[in-house]
């Protein structure tokens, strides 16, 4: 290895321990919005969907995907509230955090066939991170004591837009209410809470009147 190329690696190395110490940030930034969009709306947490494989000991695998070790580059919170969950109009929050539209057009696109690899997203400076923030809102009163959000509504799902127009997706038995947010609008936290503000104001009037899917 001539000097040279221990100078480039030595900087590259150096990147990495950048990156990580950011990305540190970043999640635990998100973390903190989550939580106070929860607040802010009046639900509790309930469940966390992993878009990719959770992390755990088959990692150690190098035929894995590199982004089960990533979680928050995709991935959902939930949120319910008040316990009366299988009434007619109860709500689940769902918040999904896509911290690089690169990746999840390049994970449409794959269709899960291979791992999507960075050199083929758009430049960083071409895609944007992003929260999709979405009202699930049951359209019947449930018979079943037993039902759970994740497991017989959010499965289930067969459209997820968040295009700020409230609709039905009968399958799922819900109306879905979903706006798409750029992680730019919540500087600050009174951006934070403007910026949700807007979003419960719109909701709950979509809500009241929504297309079919």
């Amino acid at each position: 290895m001539t000097d040279s190329d221990c100078n480039d690696l030595t900087a590259a190395l150096a990147d990495v321990r950048r990156a990580y110490r950011l990305l540190w940030g970043y999640q635990k930034r998100i973390l903190h919005i989550v939580a106070e969009i929860r607040e802010q709306l009046g639900f509790i947490p309930s469940w966390i969907e992993y878009q990719f494989d959770q992390p755990d000991q088959k990692i150690e695998d190098p035929r894995r995907w590199m982004w089960d070790a990533l979680p928050f580059s995709m991935i959902g919170f939930e949120a319910e509230q008040g316990e009366d969950r299988a009434q007619r109009g109860s709500r689940l929050l769902y918040i999904d955090v896509v911290s690089d539209t690169g990746l999840a057009q390049e994970k449409n696109r794959s269709g899960g066939d291979w791992e999507p690899k960075p050199d083929r997203f758009p430049s960083p400076e071409d895609c944007r991170s992003e929260l999709r923030l979405y009202i699930l809102q049951n359209s019947s009163d449930r018979e079943d004591e037993n039902f759970a959000w994740h497991r017989d509504v959010v499965v289930k799902v067969g459209h997820w837009t968040a295009s700020g127009t409230a609709y039905e997706d009968v399958n799922a038995g819900v109306l879905i209410y979903g706006e798409t947010i750029d992680l730019v609008e919540l500087g600050n936290r009174d951006a934070l809470t403007a910026r949700v503000e807007r979003f419960h104001v719109n909701a709950q009037t979509q809500l009241k009147a929504p297309s079919r899917r």
